[in-house]
């Protein structure tokens, strides 16, 4: 059920070189990395509950085609799988069914990125709308995550309202409390900043190079800059933010002291602990972790009005 996509996006106009210092690990490999790491984390949902839908699908197309006694039938066995679903594990709430990952990558510079949102600006000023939106639909560099999630407060009991309306003749109505539960279901959207990914891989390679190699060091941090002024141009962090000024002030005591006595390890260690800070800040783990809180109570919330209405649509009886 867990479908990975890959895209990537590299408009001809936007792929320019760089001079600057690149990173050991490439961009590839660190998207990888990433969705190897966002697949290990992307806890599967109970077989019980991946039969519940289906049951609960095949209930839907038998309510389309008239087959009522079927659509009982299928009802039946998703109201049971979802009850064992949670008998098995009653904290079952926020269920993820399925995970799609797509990569847009940008490879501008920070000052090219700057003269497009300049250029853009200037259309704006004389109202070019088609033209602006075409200007700035490149300026991605991003890792998007849509994860779609089971309110399991929610939709289980829909089943059971649908098959009692059923068994009361009343056809309209299950198709009602079944389309609404459908209408349930959690879209979480996350993204990860790719510019923050390559600072924090550049930071890391300055940091495992022996002490001599000070020419090699300071391009690596140079260029652990210029992708956080990437991400702040391209809106994923702000230079105002206090984990954001911290990094580049650790940077700059870094390639300081590598010219001077170069005693640099501790300094390492705090600009590895403040680009940690920033990146974990834009994580889509800690994004999507806040964005199923909030949509949880709101389940939790919404649940019992779902239920009224259902309830209502049941004692109507509608024909």
């Amino acid at each position: 059920m867990k479908k990975t996509l890959l895209l990537s996006t590299l408009t001809a106009g936007l792929l320019f070189s760089t001079t600057m210092l690149q990173a050991k690990t490439d961009t590839k490999t660190l998207v990888t990395q990433q969705i190897t790491q966002t697949q290990k984390n992307f806890k599967k949902a109970p077989k019980e509950i991946k039969e519940a839908l289906n049951a609960s699908s095949l209930a839907m197309q038998s309510l389309q085609h008239k087959k009522v006694d079927e659509a009982k039938k299928q009802l039946k066995i998703a109201t049971e799988k979802f009850d064992l679903a949670l008998k098995n594990d009653p904290s079952l709430d926020i269920v993820p069914l399925d995970e799609q990952i797509a990569v847009f990558e940008n490879l501008a510079s920070a000052k090219e990125i700057k003269d497009i949102l300049t250029s853009t600006q200037e259309l704006l000023s004389h109202y070019k709308l088609n033209e602006a939106r075409a200007s700035l639909a490149p300026l991605r560099d991003e890792m998007d995550i849509e994860t779609v999630s089971l309110p399991m407060k929610v939709f289980p009991i829909a089943t059971k309202d649908a098959l009692k309306a059923l068994n009361k003749d009343d056809t309209k109505a299950a198709v009602v409390i079944m389309a609404e539960a459908y209408n349930t279901f959690l879209v979480e959207n996350a993204v990860i900043p790719l510019p923050l990914l390559k600072a924090q891989d550049l930071i890391a390679d300055a940091a495992s190079l022996d002490k001599s190699k000070k020419e090699e060091a300071t391009k690596l941090l140079d260029g652990a800059k210029e992708e956080l002024d990437r991400a702040n141009l391209l809106g994923y962090s702000s230079k105002h933010s206090p984990e954001y000024k911290a990094l580049v002030e650790s940077i700059d005591a870094v390639k300081k002291e590598i010219k001077g006595k170069n005693v640099v390890e501790k300094l390492y260690d705090k600009l590895k602990e403040d680009c940690v800070s920033l990146v974990h800040k834009n994580k889509a783990e800690k994004e999507i972790n806040k964005y199923q809180q909030k949509e949880a109570i709101k389940a939790h919330t919404e649940s019992g009005k779902f239920l009224n209405e259902a309830k209502k649509d049941e004692n109507k009886t509608i024909k």
